[in-house]
């Protein structure tokens, strides 16, 4: 489904390569129109898995964690059981390995550059979870574990 190029970091929409033609966008939004919507959470899930599992132990990679977290909980009643399932393994996962990780980052005291702070990463989480009690989703019991090193 995803045939458009895209650039995370912005650097090729400054330089304007890279950028796709008006047709490839019109291709792609008419792909993403017909696209099951189970497709689409699972194609935006898995984005939100792979750069948390890069970003383990920072505290961008919570936040990537409770934002998938967050989707899976919002898309719980619109997704097969199989596909929530898969999202919740692969979350309790990524929680213990991000536990894991933030222990090792405290105990070596390094600080990478461009990471979010914990005050940011912590207010956008219970802002995402928030929105999911909101909408009368019943949080799941990965998601309320969901505490070491917080």
């Amino acid at each position: 489904m995803s045939n458009v190029p895209t650039d995370p970091t912005g650097a090729g929409a400054a330089g304007g390569a890279d950028q796709p033609s008006e047709e490839e966008v019109r291709e792609y939004l008419t792909q993403l129109r017909g696209a099951p919507v189970e497709q689409v959470v699972a194609e935006v899930a898995s984005a939100l898995l792979n750069a948390a599992q890069v970003k383990l132990g920072r505290n961008d990679g919570r936040l990537l964690i409770d934002l998938t977290g967050a989707l899976t909980e919002g898309a719980r009643k619109a997704l097969p059981e199989e596909v929530t399932k898969q999202l919740d393994d692969a979350l309790s996962q990524l929680r213990l390995a991000q536990v894991e990780a933030e222990q090792q980052v405290a105990a070596s005291s390094e600080t990478e550059d461009n990471d979010v702070s914990r005050a940011a990463a912590d207010q956008a989480a219970e802002g995402a979870a928030g929105q999911g009690q909101a909408s009368g989703s019943p949080s799941s019991a990965a998601s309320r574990l969901w505490t070491p090193g917080g």
